[in-house]
């Protein structure tokens, strides 16, 4: 059963907040909704709001949430935010996900510091008029640092549970490559031919890169 959901404006700002039993098709239901309305305005400012949802929220469902977003061509200088009860790990994957495909993503526990961040005027760099040509930095590093610590926490979780995060997850690293013309060859650690990791080539160019674990 599927509680109640609505969508509104106010102050430059579409809202998507849930209430009560929410499915993750509802979910995305609701996205699509949001999306629509905030295609009507000219900022592109979106609070997903699910404090008071009972949607389970978890890496898998956060990261499809993520790439249905990243699926809509969202212009750069959209800005999405998420309201949570308790920020995890999982809500930072979530930012992680959008922030790879040049996104503006963060999640939040309390509405008014999410507004604020919404609201706030963008950089000199970030415009209507030139978001689009201009690609964002990627720290690559923190993203590395973010799927560390993602494993830290699921050590004690059942394998099961892990092998198809790690799954998806992978499967979301794949796509990414794939979107950029760069295709996994083969695992050298696997084969135990030498030392390092992956190497990948570059489907236009034929390039060959080693990336290392």
């Amino acid at each position: 059963m599927t509680g109640k959901s609505d969508v509104w404006l106010a102050a430059g700002v579409v809202w998507a907040a849930p209430c009560g039993s929410l499915t993750e098709s509802a979910s995305q239901d609701l996205t699509l909704q949001a999306i629509a309305l905030a295609a009507k305005t000219a900022n592109w400012r979106l609070l997903f709001d699910y404090r008071r949802s009972r949607f389970t929220h978890d890496v898998l469902a956060l990261n499809r949430h993520a790439e249905l977003l990243c699926r809509q061509g969202l212009p750069r200088h959209a800005r999405l935010a998420m309201l949570c009860r308790h920020r995890s790990t999982d809500f930072q994957f979530w930012e992680r996900v959008l922030s790879l495909r040049g996104l503006s993503a963060a999640a939040f526990t309390e509405g008014e510091a999410a507004v604020d961040w919404l609201q706030a005027p963008p950089p000199a760099t970030e415009s209507p008029a030139n978001a689009d040509s201009t690609p964002l930095p990627i720290d690559v590093a923190a993203v590395k640092r973010q799927l560390r610590q993602f494993a830290m926490e699921r050590k004690d979780a059942p394998r099961s549970l892990v092998i198809a995060e790690l799954t998806e997850l992978v499967e979301c690293l794949l796509t990414l490559a794939n979107n950029l013309g760069i295709v996994p060859l083969r695992n050298i650690r696997a084969g135990n031919s030498e030392p390092g990791g992956a190497v990948l080539t570059d489907a236009n160019a034929g390039a060959r890169f080693d990336a290392p674990s």
